[in-house]
C-alpha cells in the first residue's frame, strides 16, 4: 500500500512538472525584416508575426516577441537570453534552426527608372556601375565577380538608405536580399524605383533555436503546420 502511495505521489509531481515546463515562455527574438517584421508597426502586426503564430500554435506555450538588432541578436540566442530568433538569412557555426525554411529570398537589383537593367545576368552592363548592398548581406557570385564598384552601407535601415542614395544619384543601384523588402508600403520610395532580381538565386531564410529542447518543441509543431498547408 505505502509503494501505491508513493507511485501516485511520484506520478502527480511528474504530471505538475511536466505541466510546469509546457506552459513555459518562449522567448522569440525578432529582427526587422520588412515587410516580413516591421519595427515601424506593433510586432503583432507584421506577416512574419501572425503566420509563425498560427503555425506553431503550442497547448500552454506562451510566445514573448523581444525586437533586436542584427549586431545583438545572434549574441542573444548564443548566449541563452532568448530561445528563438528569426529571421536569420547567415547561419553560424552551432547555430540550430529548422530544417525546413519559412521563406525564400530572391536578391537582385534596384535602379531608378530610367537606369532600369531587366536582364542582370549581362553582367557586362556592371561595368563601371557603383551598386551599393547592405553590409551583412550575401552577394550572389554573379554580382561578386562582376566589374562593378561595390559599397557595403552598414547600421539599420540599409535598404531604405540604399534606394535613397540610389534616387539622389550617389549609387547606379542598389542591391537588395529579397525585393518585398523594397516594394512595400513602408517604403516611401518603392514607388520611384524598379527592380530586377537574380534568375536562379534564392536564399533560405531560417528561423533558429538556442537548444535541441526547444527545436523539438518548435519543430514538431511547425511540420505538422506545413504537412496541413
Amino acid at each position: 500500500m505505502a509503494n501505491l502511495r508513493k507511485k501516485i505521489i511520484y506520478l502527480v509531481l511528474f504530471y505538475f512538472f511536466s505541466c510546469a515546463a509546457i506552459s513555459q515562455t518562449i522567448k522569440v527574438g525578432v529582427v526587422d525584416y520588412p515587410p516580413h517584421v516591421n519595427f515601424n508597426e506593433e510586432l503583432d502586426k507584421s506577416p512574419l508575426i501572425q503566420y509563425m503564430d498560427g503555425a506553431l500554435v503550442l497547448s500552454n506555450h506562451r510566445f514573448k516577441y523581444i525586437k533586436l538588432s542584427r549586431a545583438r541578436a545572434s549574441v542573444e540566442l548564443e548566449e541563452g537570453r532568448i530561445d528563438v530568433l528569426m529571421p536569420i538569412a547567415t547561419v553560424k557555426n552551432k547555430m540550430m534552426t529548422l530544417p525546413s525554411p519559412i521563406f525564400y529570398a530572391i536578391p537582385g537589383l534596384c535602379f531608378k527608372k530610367e537606369n532600369f537593367i531587366p536582364i542582370l545576368s549581362a553582367t557586362h552592363r556592371f561595368n563601371d556601375l557603383i551598386i551599393g548592398f547592405p553590409a551583412n548581406a550575401s552577394l550572389v557570385s554573379t554580382l561578386e565577380n562582376s566589374e562593378a564598384n561595390l559599397i557595403p552601407l552598414r547600421g539599420g535601415n540599409a535598404v531604405n538608405r540604399g534606394i535613397e542614395l540610389t534616387q539622389r544619384g550617389r549609387f547606379d543601384a542598389f542591391y537588395h536580399p529579397s525585393p518585398v523588402q523594397v516594394y512595400h508600403r513602408n517604403n516611401p520610395n518603392y514607388k520611384e524605383v524598379a527592380c530586377s532580381y537574380f534568375h536562379g538565386y534564392s536564399a533560405p531564410i531560417y528561423l533558429a533555436v538556442a537548444n535541441i529542447e526547444v527545436f523539438n518543441l518548435i519543430n514538431s509543431a511547425y511540420q505538422e503546420a506545413l504537412s496541413k498547408q
